[in-house]
Formats: structure tokens, C-alpha cells, sequence
């Protein structure tokens, strides 16, 4: 796209892959700026940033939780869908807010809230340790509000199936009593509210239905920021349940400005259609247009893969932030004194010193360092997984790696790539060293998957792998369609050349869509553990490389790079 270009067309989602529960403002004295931020749950680092000039070219400016000591949680929960819930970014008096609700499922006394800010927040360091509060009883989707007199107010979903608000105080984090706001229309799980006020009233933005096929948006208004709030008779004002659209669970909205006082809407959404099974990026931010007359309630856009707007801002991709855009691929090589790039995650908190890049003696690589703990969550001695990987972004892409192992690994241990999910849903290609039928210790490639949705994946295998091989292997996951991955290992010789394929098998994306992980996504990545094993290896990694061959936004149609927004 030129530079300063206006589009009048783009597709959905804006930020594809792992970013639900979007929340986004407008800031005209950062450069007229849009940010964004999504849940992040059990990933680390957490709470991404995004940060765009057009609303249609998003770069990741930061994480938000980037250090272990601001949620140290994070390491102390094995379940799977606990974590940083829903997000709601606010700018007030020259600063940035995010306030979000740590949940503990199946131990609601034990979810806290917390707020971080910064004055910078393209800056790791700026954004500071939250402040946390709590609650007699757990909520969840804090909101932030400042009204006309300075009072912080907070508006959050309650386990009472209503929605609550409450006082906050930012600098201590002691919080006022609650009051009912409103119950909603009559859905399951009143959630995900935002309050705004306008032309003399307060909106009350809320989601309905649960995050799945009955999800939708309402909104009640009131004169008064506490209320009584009275629904809109047209309600719900954004759904697409009950259709056969491509994008379905929409919901949990937010509404900003731009620069020229246009209104626009995110949600998150699913790319599954009415099927609901293969979905494997899970809840995705998409992007519409809102109409909002005087006095009157606003008017949101349908979601569709193609949005049309005479109105998108001017912009372009010259973005503060370190990160890379959205639409981006990996080229990576692991330089000398170079860092994990932004966009890379762990499952919780890796072991301490377990990835290291270039360390001496093997430039250009990335160094793992095994793991008690596997993928499935055995043998979890609190140490962490040795997992870093990347959200899947793109419906149809090639993720490989290469692998050069020692000749010889400790029995049971095992070093790939993996399709992440959860530790209840995931499936990998790997190399491990398991004892022969006449006990000798040899290189095995296996495939596995775990998960109850693997329909019509292949079953799990074990291959000899090549006497001859260099100890280089490369291992691709590659998805031509959105319905399957494809699994390979490929021996290398000397030279680096392809030898051989030698094993190769398929998973449904079913795998890594909904279950356990109903709030995630796919992540893409390299892993290496002992399986409970106590003497620990080393490998390292070179030539990561995912390309995006392909972004699906309807049931039938692929915008493929060239043609992308």
C-alpha cells in the first residue's frame, strides 16, 4: 500500500491468530496511534500491544506483562484456562491503563485484578508492576472509566450472571462495594462490558450468549453512570448467530474514535462457520464500522471477510515498536547477540537459562535445553516446559525448523516441533531415543497427537531414523487447507541437502480447536524434554522459518500475501 494511502476496503480478522477479547483506543498525542490489546491467559510474554496508523496495518509494539515478576502466577497454575482474562486498555492524563482480571478456574477466591500503566508503552521497562485488588466475590472483563469528576469506576462481569461496577482506587487498589449494573437481555453470561458516555448518556456495551455460536452484543444506556440501565429495544446490535457466515461467536466488543470523529467497533470471532470444529487459531479481533447519531444508540456493521468503508484513516506502516506486523513471516537464522523476537511465547514460564541464543561455540543457533516436563504436562517438577514458539497467523502456511541434535540423547528424551494448544491438545513430530527389541539405545522419529477433537488424523507413529543421518534434521508442519496439518521429518546430509523424507503423517486442525483450549489459539514452536528424565541434553535449532501461503476469509475464498488487504 502507498504511503498515507485511504483504502476504502479490508478484510478480517486485523489481528489473526491468538488475540481474543480485544480492546483498542485512539491516541492523538502518540502520533495518532490505535492500540490494541487481547488476552494472552497461560502465554508468556503476555498481554500483547499492538499499535497501528490505518486500522488495517497492525505491528506488535510490546507485551504488556514481560517479565516474570509482574504475574508470577503464571508458573504457580497447571490448569489449562487459567490466566490474564480480558483486557480493557484506557489513556488518561498522559498515561496508559490496562486493567485485567487474573482467573483461576474451579478456585474463583483466588482471582485477582490487576492494573498496570505506563507512560510509554512501546517500552518493556515503562509498563510497571500491576496494582492489584481484589474482590468479595471474582469477576471477570474489568472495564475502566473515568468520569466527569475524576472518579475511577469499574465495570465488570460478575459470577452472578449480571454485570457489577465498583470504585477503584489506582493508587492502592482498595475497592469500593458493587452495585448491579444490569442483568442483560436474558443470555447466558452477561460479560465483556465497556461503559461510554455521550451526548449526556452512559452506554453500557455488554457481551451475551458465552463465547461460542450464541455470542452477541448488547447495549443499555442510563443518564446516570450508575444507572437503572435500559436496554435497546433492537437488541442484540452486532451477532452473526443463526446465519451460515464463515465468522461466528461473535463478540465481546469494544468502540473507539478516530481523528475525524468516525466510530469503529472489534470483537473477537471464530473462523469456523455453523461446523464449529476446525478453527485452530481459536478467537481472532476483527473489525467493523460503527454509526452513532446524536442522541441516538449506535449501529455496528456486520462482520464479514470483506468489510467496505469510505472512511478508514489515513495512515501508514512507519509504527513505533520493536515487533514485527501481523502479516509477517519468520526468517530467522538466531544472529549473535541477537533476542527472541517479540511475537515468540512460552506455555507459562520456561526454565531458567533452558533457550539460549548463539551461545559459544554454536553461532547462528538457538540452544534448548531439556526439560523435566513434556508437552502433556508429566513429570512437571515446577521448573516450566522448554517450549518457545509463535502464534499460527495464517490458514495456510509452512513452519519448518532444523535440528542438530547430539549422536546420542538420554533414554525417553525427545526434541521437535509441535502444534500447541494445551497439554490436553497437541500434536508434534520429534526425535527421541528409546531402547530396540535387542536393547540397544537408538534415534526414533515419532509423531503423536493428544486431544478428543483429533478427528481424522493419522495414528500415532515411530520410525527407525537413518543410521547414515548427519544429526541434522528438518521438521516442517505445513497446512495446505484449513482442515489438516502436515507433519515431516527430512534427514539432512553433510551439505545440508534434503535426504529422504522419512516420516510424515497428518492432524485435523480439530485437534487444536475448542476443547481445553477454548480460549487460545495454535501456537507453532520447537520443544525438548526428558520425560521425567533427571540427566538433561542440549540441542539447537537454526533456520526457523513460517511463511504465510494463505489467509481464509470466507468458506470458499483465500486472499493469498500478494493480494492481502
Amino acid at each position: 500500500m502507498d504511503q498515507h494511502s485511504r483504502p476504502e476496503r479490508f478484510t478480517n480478522p486485523i489481528l489473526p491468530g491468538w488475540n481474543p477479547d480485544p480492546s483498542c483506543i485512539f491516541v492523538p498525542d502518540w502520533d495518532n496511534i490505535f492500540f490494541c490489546v487481547t488476552s494472552s491467559f497461560m502465554i508468556f510474554p503476555g498481554l500483547p500491544l499492538y499499535s497501528s496508523k490505518d486500522l488495517v496495518n497492525w505491528k506488535l509494539g510490546c507485551n504488556v506483562v514481560n517479565r516474570r515478576g509482574q504475574v508470577p502466577e503464571l508458573g504457580q497454575h497447571d490448569a489449562q484456562d487459567n490466566g490474564i482474562f480480558a483486557p480493557t486498555i484506557r489513556y488518561h492524563d498522559k498515561k496508559f491503563y490496562v486493567i485485567v482480571e487474573y482467573v483461576t478456574i474451579g478456585d474463583a477466591e483466588a482471582s485477582f485484578g490487576l492494573v498496570f500503566s505506563s507512560s510509554d508503552p512501546f517500552e518493556p521497562d515503562s509498563w510497571t508492576d500491576p496494582i492489584v485488588f481484589r474482590q468479595p466475590q471474582s469477576i471477570l472483563d474489568p472495564d475502566l472509566f473515568w468520569d466527569d469528576d475524576d472518579r475511577v469506576l469499574v465495570q465488570a462481569a460478575s459470577f452472578r450472571q449480571e454485570i457489577v461496577q465498583f470504585e477503584l482506587d489506582l493508587n492502592t487498589g482498595v475497592a469500593g462495594p458493587e452495585k448491579t449494573l444490569w442483568k442483560g437481555t436474558g443470555g447466558i453470561a452477561p460479560e465483556g462490558p465497556h461503559l461510554y458516555k455521550k451526548d449526556g448518556w452512559y452506554y453500557l456495551l455488554i457481551a451475551e450468549g458465552g463465547t461460542d455460536l450464541p455470542h452477541c452484543v448488547t447495549i443499555a444506556r442510563s443518564r446516570n453512570p450508575g444507572g437503572p440501565f435500559e436496554g435497546f429495544a433492537d437488541n442484540p446490535i452486532l451477532t452473526n448467530r443463526n446465519t451460515s457466515e464463515y465468522f461466528q461467536t461473535i463478540g465481546h466488543a469494544d468502540l473507539f474514535r478516530d481523528r475525524d470523529g468516525n466510530w469503529w467497533g472489534v470483537a473477537l470471532a471464530t473462523r469456523s462457520g455453523l461446523e464449529y470444529l476446525n478453527y485452530p487459531m481459536g478467537r481472532e479481533t476483527v473489525l467493523f464500522p460503527v454509526s452513532w447519531a446524536e442522541n441516538d444508540w449506535p449501529r455496528l456493521e456486520p462482520v464479514r471477510g470483506r468489510m467496505n468503508s469510505p472512511v478508514l484513516p489515513e495512515g501508514d506502516r512507519k509504527v513505533l515498536g520493536s515487533g514485527q506486523f501481523v502479516d509477517e513471516g519468520d526468517e530467522l537464522d538466531f544472529a549473535v547477540g541477537s533476542e527472541l523476537p517479540l511475537h515468540f511465547v512460552h506455555w507459562r514460564f520456561p526454565p531458567k537459562d533452558s533457550i539460549t541464543i548463539s551461545p559459544p561455540g554454536h553461532p547462528n543457533s538457538l540452544r534448548l535445553i531439556s526439560s523435566q516436563q513434556s508437552l502433556d504436562g508429566k513429570f512437571n517438577d515446577g521448573q516450566g516446559l522448554t517450549f518457545v514458539g509463535r502464534r499460527q497467523t495464517s490458514t495456510l502456511f509452512n513452519f519448518a525448523v532444523e535440528l542438530q541434535t547430539p549422536l546420542i540423547l538420554y533414554e525417553n528424551e525427545q526434541v521437535g516441533v509441535t502444534v500447541f494448544l494445551t497439554e490436553l491438545q497437541h500434536a508434534s513430530i520429534s526425535v527421541t531415543w528409546m531402547r530396540s527389541e535387542d536393547d540397544v539405545l537408538r534415534p526414533y522419529l515419532r509423531f503423536r497427537q493428544t486431544g478428543s477433537r483429533s478427528v481424522g488424523s493419522d495414528d500415532d507413529g515411530l520410525t527407525p531414523l537413518p543410521t547414515k543421518s548427519s544429526g541434522r534434521i528438518k521438521f516442517s508442519i505445513k497446512a495446505e487447507n484449513a482442515l489438516e496439518y502436515i507433519f515431516s521429518a527430512t534427514p539432512l546430509d553433510e551439505d545440508g541437502h534434503d535426504r529422504d523424507c522419512c516420516m510424515s503423517k497428518t492432524a485435523s486442525t480439530s485437534t487444536t480447536s475448542g476443547g481445553a483450549g477454548q480460549w487460545g489459539g495454535s501456537l507453532l514452536g520447537v520443544y525438548a524434554t526428558t520425560n521425567g528424565g533427571l540427566d538433561k541434553s542440549e540441542v539447537h535449532v537454526s533456520r526457523w522459518r513460517y511463511e504465510n501461503l494463505g489467509q481464509m476469509i470466507s468458506s470458499t475464498e483465500v486472499i493469498h500475501p500478494s493480494k492481502n488487504k
